[in-house]
């Protein structure tokens, strides 16, 4: 299978094609400030609780603003939508297969993290969006994240193959991976109780990063370090 190329890539549209005719609405970055809001409202109350008034609200703007731009609430979400997937688009498509299997993996894992840290309301939307029935984005994850993650998966079973890491379910590795990185967003609330803190700070994101890279490389036979004891065992007794 070939890889989607960054033309193939941007081709891809989960929104509808836009009506012609439109002239932009007056102000700086208007549309980037709509998008922005969008995420924030969508993130926190889905589409069926997300409203077009309730955006214009959080993006400071006059409602009509938004329809210079967007057909209806539906065309924003496709926006939101394509802007989350894109992004996760990308992520795989730079995943650098050509560096040492540490480096590409430790890469990926703080890249991962890094988004669900930047972008949470992007990743809970999309994981309401997938347990909803990926009604909208079904067809980008056929035709565009199926064939960059099997790219991917293909490399690691090449890994496997020569004896560079430990025979793995490939495409499973990816799934786990997602699920740990994509925990600090999506479950930050439960974290932040369970912490007793208010928000996840940089030192929470720094010990996830740390630690799901530690528990990936290995279980893929990639991480030793015989400077640290096993936790539980004992030191050995000088005679």
């Amino acid at each position: 299978m070939s890889a989607m190329s960054s033309d193939d890539l941007k081709a891809f549209r989960i929104r509808r094609a836009p009506s012609g005719g439109r002239k932009p609405a007056p102000g700086p970055d208007i549309e980037a400030k709509i998008l922005d809001a969008a995420e924030f409202v969508f993130g926190h109350f889905g589409f069926r609780g997300a409203t077009t008034a309730l955006i214009a609200k959080k993006a400071a703007i006059a409602k009509p603003h938004i329809y210079y731009y967007f057909e209806d609430k539906e065309d924003l979400y496709r926006a939101i939508l394509e802007r989350a997937m894109n992004m996760w688009a990308r992520e795989m498509e730079t995943l650098d297969t050509a560096t040492d299997i540490q480096t590409i993996l430790t890469r990926y894992i703080h890249k991962k993290v890094d988004f669900s840290r930047d972008h949470p309301d992007l990743s809970r939307l999309y994981a309401n969006e997938i347990i909803s029935g990926a009604t909208f984005v079904g067809s980008f994850i056929e035709k565009v994240s199926t064939p960059l993650l099997l790219e991917k998966v293909t490399t690691v079973e090449a890994w496997a193959a020569r004896g560079a890491v430990r025979p793995i379910s490939a495409v499973d590795l990816f799934f786990c991976i997602w699920a740990m990185t994509q925990a600090y967003a999506d479950f930050a609330g439960q974290m932040t109780i369970m912490k007793r803190k208010r928000v996840l700070d940089e030192a929470d994101y720094d010990a996830a990063k740390a630690t799901i890279v530690q528990l990936v490389l290995g279980g893929l036979g990639l991480a030793r370090d015989d400077r640290r004891p096993v936790i539980g065992s004992r030191k050995p007794v000088k005679k």
